[in-house]
């Protein structure tokens, strides 16, 4: 139930299942790259590239173990 809950967190907001999960520096990482990737969405029309980097982030989440 709690990679569950980390992965819907993370869809939320990127980083946040794995804040939750305890992994504080993959958590900075991954908010910060996710939200990079979509910032940068608004001057280049690279769409699929922060879906694919949330997707990863979301799968992360719910695979990696508990600290």
């Amino acid at each position: 139930m709690k990679s569950f809950l980390a992965a819907i967190l993370s869809l939320f907001v990127p980083g946040l299942g794995q804040l939750y999960k305890g992994h504080f520096v993959q958590a900075i990482i991954w908010f910060l790259v996710v939200g990079a990737a979509y910032g940068l969405l608004y001057w280049f029309i690279f769409a699929l590239v922060p879906i694919v980097l949330h997707i990863i982030c979301i799968l992360q989440a719910y695979f990696m173990d508990n600290e």
